[in-house]
């Protein structure tokens, strides 16, 4: 019976993993484009900074950075490729709920 929660636990860690991973990459993707419209220095750097600290304090620092710089040209593919990434991101935190709460579930039946 033990495997059993055991493999409930391994589903749960692997969605947590999986989906922080694909909403950082969303994240990332999206600060790159909307720093191309900006036209900032060093875009993928940025969006980059901006996915990957532990606390989101690059992301801060993105968002205060970015107030100095209008947005110069974005075409209507872009902005509709930032609406996606926006609702992806969106998925990605969904799922990531739902894998913590599988292992919680998992956890506390075993």
């Amino acid at each position: 019976m033990e495997k059993y929660f055991m493999g409930i636990l391994a589903v749960g860690i692997a969605i947590t993993i999986t989906a922080g991973v694909f909403s950082a990459y969303q994240l990332y993707r999206l600060v790159e484009t909307d720093a191309k419209c900006r036209e900032i220095k060093k875009p993928k750097l940025c969006g980059l900074l901006a996915a990957s600290s532990n606390n989101q304090s690059g992301l801060l620092l993105y968002l205060i950075r970015r107030k100095k710089y209008p947005v110069i040209s974005m075409t209507s593919a872009e902005k509709e490729f930032i609406k996606r990434c926006k609702k992806k991101i969106g998925v990605g935190i969904i799922f990531l709920a739902i894998g913590a709460i599988i292992c919680v579930l998992g956890i506390t039946l075993m």
